[in-house]
């Protein structure tokens, strides 16, 4: 059988390393030099011309996933920990505080 990849065999061509990240770096650096000069305009033709073109833009660039670093709760015993919970799901059962004049719901 006829292996397309022989150990011991010496390379013989494929990509030049690092030529991948080369040519990465000098398009984004002509695409940053253009944004810097045109982008402004471009995206406000682009927002009253092609709407959902320009959503897709703007959702393009959001992260597809947050992480979240608050470690505030970390430092508490599992007792009050259920306390807390226990405290929000009663206020939640009963619509919040209604001094505060927040909505009830947890986002």
């Amino acid at each position: 059988m006829n292996e397309p990849f022989q150990k011991g065999r010496q390379k013989t061509g494929g990509r030049v390393k690092g030529s991948r990240n080369k040519l990465s770096a000098v398009f984004v650096e002509a695409l940053a030099k253009e944004f810097e000069e045109f982008g402004e305009e471009a995206l406000r033709i682009c927002r009253i011309e092609r709407p959902s073109e320009f959503i897709k833009i703007v959702a393009s660039i959001i992260p597809k996933e947050f992480e979240v670093s608050d470690n505030r709760l970390k430092d508490l015993s599992d007792d009050e920990l259920d306390f807390f919970l226990a405290f929000a799901k009663r206020q939640l059962a009963i619509g919040g505080n209604a001094d505060s004049g927040e909505d009830p719901t947890i986002n």
